[in-house]
């Protein structure tokens, strides 16, 4: 499995911090995946409808 750089994660904890303000420090990252490219736009929008 390929190791996600510690910047590309500084990066995704800086955006859910900007996003939520001071309710984003009770966010915990577990882990971070690629999507596949070739997925299907609604499957995409489900997937992120899901994360708000």
């Amino acid at each position: 499995m390929e190791e996600i750089n510690e910047e590309i994660v500084a990066v995704i904890e800086a955006a859910i911090y900007a996003a939520f303000g001071q309710y984003g420090k009770n966010f915990r990252i577990k882990s971070i995946k690629r999507t596949e490219s070739n997925m299907p736009e609604w499957r995409k929008a489900g997937l992120y409808s899901q994360m708000r």
